[in-house]
C-alpha cells in the first residue's frame, strides 16, 4: 500500500491517471465508493502540494466527464463533476494549511448548512422546483410504492414523491458533507501511510464541532420548534439545518466512541453496538455527539488514574 501512494503522489502525470482511475472506480462501486477520487485529490494536495493535487481534479473530472457527458450534456456532466471534486479540495486545501481535521470538519458543517439556508434563500420555494422532476419519476414512484405494499405500507406514488421532495435538498447537503469529510479520512489516512504512521486516527478521535456549531445548532432548532409553536408547521429551511447539523453530530459521535476505545474506557463490543446505532438508533447518538461538547467525554476519561493519554 504504501508502495502504491509513493507512485501516485511521486509526479503529476501518475496523479492525473490515478485520479481518472478512481473516478472509474467509484461509479462502479456507488455510493459506497463516490469519495474515491476526491480522496486521491486530497492525498495528492497533503503529499505534494498544489501541482499534483490540480492534476489529481482534472484526471477525476476527465473520467466523470467521460461518463456522464454522453448521458446528461456538457452543463450537467461538468455540475457533477465540480460537486463531486470542488467541496472536497477546498477542504483539503484547509487541511493543508490547518493541520487540524477538527477545524476542516467545523469548517465544512458550517459550508452545508450554509449551502441549504442558500438553496432556500435563492429558490424561495425548494420543494416546488423539484415538483416537475416528481413527475417525471412517476413510473420509479409507482414501482417504489408497489414495493412497499408488499411490505404493508400503503402509500401512493404521490405521497412518496412529497416525502422525497421534503428531504431533498437537506439529504443533498448532507451528501456534500459527508463526501468531503470521507474524502479527507481516506486522503488524511493515506497521507499517514506515507509520512506518520496513526495521524488519522489521532485526528479523527479528537474530532469535534465546538460550541459554535452548538449554538448554532441550538438557534435552529430553537427557530424550528417556535415556528411550529407559533404557526402550527415548522420552517423547512430551520428543519433542513438541524438535519445537517444532527448528521455532523452523527459523525463526531463515532469519534467520542473511537476515542473512550482507545483510551480503554469501553470495549470492541460497544464500539460494534454504536456503528449498528448509527443506523438503527442514529438520534442516540447525535445526542452523544452534540454532550460531547459540554461534557467533554474524551478529556474527562483521559484524566482519570488509568486514562491513556488521547
Amino acid at each position: 500500500m504504501t508502495a502504491l501512494i509513493h507512485w501516485v503522489t511521486g509526479n503529476p502525470a501518475r496523479a492525473f491517471l490515478a485520479g481518472g482511475l478512481a473516478s472509474l472506480v467509484s461509479l462502479f462501486a456507488l455510493p459506497m465508493a463516490a469519495w474515491l477520487p476526491a480522496g486521491v485529490v486530497v492525498l495528492a494536495l497533503l503529499a505534494g502540494g498544489a501541482v499534483p493535487a490540480t492534476a489529481a481534479a482534472l484526471g477525476a473530472a476527465a473520467g466523470l466527464l467521460w461518463v456522464f457527458l454522453p448521458a446528461f450534456g456538457a452543463g450537467p456532466a461538468l455540475i457533477i463533476a465540480l460537486a463531486v471534486l470542488l467541496p472536497s479540495y477546498l477542504a483539503a486545501s484547509a487541511l493543508a494549511a490547518t493541520r487540524s481535521l477538527s477545524l476542516v470538519f467545523q469548517a465544512a458543517t458550517i459550508g452545508a448548512g450554509l449551502l441549504v439556508l442558500a438553496i432556500h434563500g435563492l429558490l424561495g420555494d425548494p420543494q416546488g422546483v423539484l415538483m416537475p422532476l416528481v413527475g417525471a419519476l412517476e413510473p420509479m414512484l409507482q414501482r417504489a410504492a408497489e414495493t412497499l405494499s408488499q411490505f404493508g405500507i400503503e402509500r401512493s406514488p404521490q405521497e412518496i414523491g412529497a416525502v422525497t421532495v421534503h428531504f431533498a435538498w437537506r439529504t443533498l447537503a448532507w451528501i456534500v458533507l459527508l463526501h468531503a469529510m470521507l474524502a479527507q479520512f481516506a486522503g488524511l489516512w493515506a497521507f499517514g501511510k506515507l509520512r506518520e504512521p496513526g495521524l488519522f486516527g489521532r485526528e479523527f478521535r479528537q474530532l469535534k464541532l465546538g460550541r459554535v456549531v452548538a449554538w448554532i445548532a441550538v438557534a435552529a432548532f430553537a427557530t424550528s420548534l417556535g415556528a411550529q409553536l407559533a404557526f402550527g408547521q415548522s420552517w423547512q429551511a430551520a428543519d433542513d439545518l438541524v438535519f445537517v447539523l444532527a448528521a455532523a453530530y452523527l459523525m463526531q459521535a463515532l469519534a467520542v466512541v473511537h476515542g473512550l476505545r482507545e483510551l480503554q474506557v469501553i470495549g470492541l463490543l460497544p464500539l460494534i453496538l454504536a456503528y449498528i446505532a448509527a443506523v438503527l438508533l442514529p438520534m442516540a447518538l447525535v445526542g452523544i455527539g452534540f454532550a460531547d461538547t459540554w461534557v467533554r467525554f474524551r478529556e474527562r476519561f483521559a484524566g482519570r488514574p488509568g486514562g491513556a493519554a488521547p
